[in-house]
């Protein structure tokens, strides 16, 4: 991974970073609230830093990038960690010595995204203690929503904690819903993006994600080698509207047309509303008669 901001550079672990990750540990605010994330020596952080390099591999977690400033200083780590249940929450920290300036938020901000769509998950969650009022406000600035706060388990003591969570905007939604859905078959992120009692008000009729994840899979035995563009997508506030270029070969039945083997390209436009993170309904139709007249064409 490098995600490269205006002043930061967000990159992966190596050997030679150790002491910095050391060094930077032993402010008081690590101490305070992260206490687990302390090194005392340097081999302490090296161990660590090792561990985190094999994480890469795994994909498992816990998923931690260092945060550089552009003349290659280590400045502090972002990171995603998992629950059991499947879900993941973020994670950050920022030296004492740079603090005050931006740096968590850019850092943040920038990170999410990538990360989400890197790990095929569309919401995120961020767990702090109360009275830890930078990082709480860290997560106010990039967009995550309180959910709660109150009393809470917070590394295994009970704590005054406030539970937040940030969802992918609507619109990066939508498009990794045409990306995955059509051209990779991801139907696990399918399965994720779309509600439990999602309505499509297309001709399709599709009334949950299962159904949805079942349509999708009917195109792809009409059409192989099926690629999607996103020609144009505009959003605002829950509704996405999309102009869509579909291009594949018919090796299914189609509108009861046997496999033709022809390749063929057409546009569609689809609208979707979206809440909390899930496409909750669309609208759409395909050509259905420029489809039709393609295929018999001679």
């Amino acid at each position: 991974m490098k995600i490269e901001t205006k002043r930061l550079i967000i990159t992966e672990f190596d050997m030679s970073m150790a002491e910095a990750v050391h060094l930077n540990s032993l402010d008081e605010d690590n101490r305070r609230f992260v206490s687990d994330e302390v090194f005392e020596t340097v081999e302490d952080a090296a161990e660590t830093v090792e561990f985190l390099m094999s994480c890469y591999k795994s994909g498992k977690g816990p998923l931690v990038y260092p945060v550089l400033l552009k003349d290659g200083t280590y400045i502090g780590y972002v990171q995603e960690v998992p629950f059991d249940d499947g879900t993941w929450e973020v994670g950050y920290h920022i030296g004492e010595n740079y603090t005050k300036q931006g740096y968590a938020t850019e850092a943040v901000t920038a990170f999410l995204p990538v990360i989400m769509k890197q790990l095929g998950i569309t919401e995120m969650t961020g767990i702090c203690l109360a009275d830890n009022f930078a990082s709480v406000k860290v997560m106010e600035r990039c967009g995550f929503v309180k959910l709660y706060e109150g009393a809470g388990n917070y590394q295994g003591e009970e704590r005054e904690i406030c539970k937040f969570v940030y969802y992918l905007s609507p619109k990066e939604i939508v498009v990794k819903f045409f990306e995955d859905g059509y051209t990779n078959q991801n139907f696990d992120f399918i399965m994720k993006c779309v509600a439990e009692n999602y309505i499509d008000h297309s001709p399709a009729s599709a009334r949950s994600n299962a159904d949805a994840v079942g349509i999708l899979k009917i195109v792809a035995e009409q059409f192989s080698n099926l690629t999607v563009k996103v020609l144009d997508v505009f959003a605002e506030g829950e509704m996405v509207a999309t102009r869509i270029l579909y291009d594949g070969i018919h090796t299914g039945a189609c509108m009861g047309i046997p496999e033709t083997g022809k390749h063929i390209t057409f546009e569609a436009l689809e609208n979707f509303k979206v809440e909390n993170g899930k496409i909750t309904e669309s609208w759409g139709y395909w050509p259905d008669k420029e489809i039709e007249e393609k295929l018999k064409s001679e």
